[in-house]
């Protein structure tokens, strides 16, 4: 039986603009093929998502590789870009779900990102993002990044959870099938689509 869900945010909890990412970074003296995938970051983005290195040291490294000083609320606005929007529809069925399952964020991500959504401008509701949640799982906090197992089961042990009691909703197939690996249920969506039906008809048959 299902007791617990996880989610991903980019492209499943808020609407994800990857090019408006990568003009800001273009713009501010970025090369962004040189540093992001489609799926995953390199050299120090990865650094600042798996916590190596801390907000200012980005913005550092930033400079160094810019050739001028970045702030930190200009590094801020080139990782925004990747949020387009955040539909309201999901973050109720996030509350609805939570009625009755554990749901949690899994995600990863840098404190730019989360800075952001953990403040009241996150939700066109004015709440930050841990309203919609019981837990939030991020990269940069656990020093852990998908698709490796480490993050997940850190995920697993710290809210007592058990691997077959839970779903994972991600719209990276290499992610989900890291998460299966490890006996919990996957839910492949495709980005930026709702997930509410299929997770739905997920839990149906889970419960039969």
């Amino acid at each position: 039986m299902i007791k617990n869900i996880l989610f991903d945010m980019g492209g499943v909890v808020f609407l994800q603009d990857t090019e408006e990412a990568f003009r800001r970074f273009r713009k501010a003296g970025i090369n962004p093929d040189d540093y992001m995938g489609a799926y995953g970051q390199k050299d120090f983005f990865l650094d600042v998502e798996t916590g190596k290195i801390n907000a200012e040291e980005f913005c550092r490294r930033m400079s160094e590789v810019t050739g001028h000083t970045v702030s930190y609320e200009e590094a801020q606005q080139c990782w925004l870009g990747f949020i387009k929007e955040v539909p309201v529809s999901r973050l109720h069925n996030l509350l609805r779900l939570r009625e009755h399952y554990h749901v949690c964020l899994l995600s990863n991500t840098n404190p730019f990102i989360m800075d952001f959504t953990r403040s009241n401008k996150f939700s066109p509701e004015g709440k930050p993002i841990s309203h919609y949640f019981d837990t939030l799982f991020c990269s940069y906090e656990m020093h852990a990044y998908k698709p490796e197992a480490e993050i997940f089961l850190k995920a697993l042990a710290h809210d007592g959870m058990k691997a077959d009691e839970t779903v994972f909703v991600d719209d990276s197939r290499k992610n989900i099938c890291a998460a299966a690996a490890l006996g919990i249920h996957g839910l492949l969506v495709p980005p930026d689509e709702d997930w509410a039906g299929s997770l739905d008809a997920l839990l149906y048959r889970n419960e039969q």
